[in-house]
């Protein structure tokens, strides 16, 4: 998962291993995030708690 600020730049989020669901945080959003995938429907899903004001982002799967 990445995510893009407003007039920023696009920053690395979480990552999921395909076959392991091995995963992995940036710093910003480390015990603040969860993600989750399902391959049977190709679905990934990220959630974030606690959120602050440096959150508001648009966020893409990648």
């Amino acid at each position: 998962w990445y995510r893009q600020a407003p007039g920023g730049s696009l920053q690395w989020v979480s990552f999921i291993n395909t076959l392991s669901s091995i995963t992995s945080y940036a710093p910003a959003v480390q015990g603040r995030a969860t993600v989750s995938r399902d391959n049977s429907r190709s679905e990934s899903a990220l959630s974030l708690r606690a959120l602050h004001p440096r959150d508001s982002a648009r966020y893409f799967c990648a």
